[in-house]
């Protein structure tokens, strides 16, 4: 290149092709391959579409399916697991003979379903009333009411507020 050249007569020598250095990208051997096969510039990006699309779905498949090979039929008891009892009631429960079902009392109806030691080794009792589930320790107040768990012995749970007392045996 000429020094004494302006740069509008570089540019305008770039832009037509005409600079020193042949254009590389004629010489590309991608840009002839799509020069002799004009189809393939369409056929290859809606391959390479299609395989995204078949791998997309592979991994949405795969990812649905929730089966994760374990045996459903353990038998072994070390392996057996106790549920915790619901939170909400389900529909079509009746409540326990002799009881008032429309008392506001909220131990009125409670039953014990369970009774295990805690980490620390205290009793925690799973109780279970008209439409909740608690598990208790003794000290507890029954959430929703100011009923105290006085104590807890192996067959019942004694509840005191203020002076009333009421014990639940497990049945």
């Amino acid at each position: 290149m000429d020094m004494n050249m302006d740069i509008k007569d570089v540019i305008a020598k770039l832009k037509s092709g005409k600079g020193g250095k042949k254009n590389a990208r004629k010489k590309n051997a991608f840009n002839a391959f799509f020069e002799k096969n004009p189809k393939m510039k369409i056929i290859l990006p809606l391959v390479f579409i299609f395989i995204a699309v078949v791998v997309a779905a592979l991994i949405i498949i795969s990812g649905i399916k929730t089966d994760s090979g374990l045996d459903e039929t353990v038998t072994n008891p070390a392996q057996s697991v106790d549920v915790l009892p619901m939170i909400e009631r389900s529909e079509g429960e009746t409540v326990a003979e002799g009881v008032d079902p429309f008392s506001e009392d909220v131990i009125a109806n409670a039953k014990i379903k369970g009774m295990v030691y805690n980490s620390d080794g205290y009793r925690t009792v799973i109780v279970e009333t008209k439409l909740r589930s608690y598990v208790l320790q003794v000290g507890d107040y029954v959430p929703g009411s100011e009923w105290l768990v006085e104590s807890i012995t192996d067959s019942s749970v004694t509840f005191s507020l203020g002076e009333k007392k009421r014990t639940v045996e497990m049945k």
